[in-house]
Formats: C-alpha cells, structure tokens, sequence
C-alpha cells in the first residue's frame, strides 16, 4: 500500500471515531506530546502534563511535604489485607 492510500484509510477511519478520549490522544501524538501515564483516576497524561505532574511533586516534597519509604508503604499495605 502506498503512503497516500494508507492516509486515505487513517482518514476514514478517524471519521468515524466518536470516543473524545481517543481523538485527544491521537492529537497528543499528532502534535509530538504522546501519552505517557495514567493518574490513579484514569486520566491519561501527555508527556508535558506529566513532568509537570512530577515537577510539582518534587516541589511539595522540598515545601515539606510527607514522604514514605517503599518499606513503609509495603508495611502499610500488608497490615490492611489482614
């Protein structure tokens, strides 16, 4: 298949996609910011979005904000599926 054709095809197909997620992450990609991650709740990240996510992280932690150990969060883990 030639490289036109193959776009002719892509192009039918994002017609008929109906679901805003999956055109937001094609645009992501399209536009050289792919998803990277998935926050807890589900909501994709591009990989902007996410180092801003990690930098804000790592300035609530230099603010002071708690932090635990991987120890302590397996301790934690464990102790609650009993």
């Amino acid at each position: 298949m030639n490289i036109e054709a193959h776009k002719n095809q892509i192009i039918k197909r994002l017609k008929e996609v109906r679901d805003e997620k999956l055109l937001e992450q094609i645009d992501a990609v399209l536009n050289g910011d792919p998803i990277l991650a998935y926050t807890f709740e589900g909501e994709s990240l591009t990989a902007s979005q996410y180092i801003t996510h990690i930098e804000s992280i790592s300035d609530a932690v230099a603010d002071g904000a708690e932090t635990y150990t991987s120890e302590q969060v397996r301790a934690s883990i464990l102790s609650k599926k009993k």
